[in-house]
C-alpha cells in the first residue's frame, strides 16, 4: 500500500486504498491498527517532524481508543474524515479528538457497526 500524506485528503485517499482490500486483508488492517496504533499509522502516512513527535507523545489510553475506534471502522467499511486547520501563528497548544459516531453490536464475532469516526485536529492559545 502506499503512504499518504497526514491530510484530510491523505486519509480519504488511504481509506479508500484500504476499502478496496479483500475481506480477509482489510481484516489483518483492522487488527494491525488495533494492535499498535502508532506503528500502523508511521508505516501507512508519511508524517512531518512535527506530527511524528506528536504522535510519539500520545498516551497508551488514547491510542488504544484510537486504534479500535478505527479496527471497527474499518471492518466495517465504515467513513473516516480528518478535520486539520493550519495551526495559528502564535504559541499553541494542539489537541486530537474523535467524534466516534459508532453504533456497534456483536453476535459473538466480529463486531457490527454503523455509523463514522472523524478526528479533529484543534488548537488552543498559550496564555
Amino acid at each position: 500500500m502506499t503512504k499518504q500524506p497526514m491530510t484530510p485528503t491523505g486519509v480519504q485517499d488511504k481509506v479508500d486504498e484500504l476499502y478496496l482490500l479483500s475481506d480477509t486483508a482489510l481484516d489483518a488492517e483492522a487488527a494491525a491498527v488495533q494492535a499498535d496504533f502508532k506503528t500502523w499509522i508511521k508505516a501507512n502516512f508519511t508524517l512531518t517532524s512535527k506530527q511524528e513527535d506528536y504522535l510519539d507523545e500520545l498516551g497508551g489510553q488514547i491510542l488504544g481508543f484510537f486504534g479500535a475506534s478505527c479496527s471497527v471502522s474499518f471492518s466495517n467499511r465504515l467513513p473516516i474524515d480528518l478535520i486539520y486547520p493550519a495551526p495559528p501563528t502564535t504559541e499553541y497548544t494542539k489537541y486530537t479528538g474523535c467524534n466516534n459516531a459508532l453504533a456497534v453490536k456483536s453476535d459473538g464475532g466480529k463486531p457490527i457497526a454503523t455509523g463514522s469516526i472523524s478526528f479533529e485536529i484543534s488548537y488552543a492559545a498559550k496564555p
